[in-house]
């Protein structure tokens, strides 16, 4: 990654960009810690494991209510990285929920690389509407999300890398029973 003077960056409604003490990379630790934090005083993330794929359910702690199921991540060992198949987690129904939809993004790719075994900075893919990359995915510096190809209907089939972070996915449990 090459560095860029602030004024040369696009702006963002994300997180404001630090720039570490290199001028390389952002230092982004701190705010997707804070947010898997928040995140995960207010849910529970649990998953069930299915050969190469992962689904996970997100429970409000409070009541214990399903927020979402429609979370599912596959392992892409053709390419050695990960396959964003759904990720519809519908946070923006909760109060409050600024970045907590990034931050269970990061944490549902983080804990399926350590799952399927993937390396710092593996290829993470999806497809997604054109609206949505540019509203949600191209503000998450951890992935620095690119185009691969446009689709038909204002589609895009998107590609980036998985950057691990010191964030512990040892309190996302395995779930025992099916919620269908």
């Amino acid at each position: 990654m090459q560095w860029q003077h602030p004024s040369d960056q696009k702006p963002s409604a994300g997180p404001p960009a630090v720039t570490s003490f290199t001028g390389c990379e952002p230092a982004i630790p701190l705010f997707m810690e804070t947010q898997v934090k928040r995140l995960m005083s207010r849910f529970s993330l649990s998953y069930l494991r299915d050969d190469t794929c992962v689904e996970y359910f997100l429970q409000d702690v409070r009541n214990r209510n399903l927020v979402s199921m429609n979370l599912v991540l596959s392992h892409d060992r053709f390419a050695g990285g990960l396959y964003v198949s759904k990720f519809y987690p519908q946070l923006f129904l909760t109060p409050d929920h600024r970045f907590l939809s990034a931050a269970c993004f990061y944490l549902m790719v983080h804990h399926s690389a350590g799952v399927f075994g993937l390396a710092d900075h593996c290829r993470v893919s999806l497809e997604t509407d054109t609206s949505v990359f540019e509203e949600f995915y191209s503000r998450l510096p951890e992935f620095h999300f690119r185009i691969a190809y446009h689709r038909p209907g204002r589609r895009v089939c998107l590609y980036g890398s998985y950057q691990q972070l010191p964030i512990d996915a040892a309190i996302i449990h395995e779930n025992r029973k099916m919620f269908l």
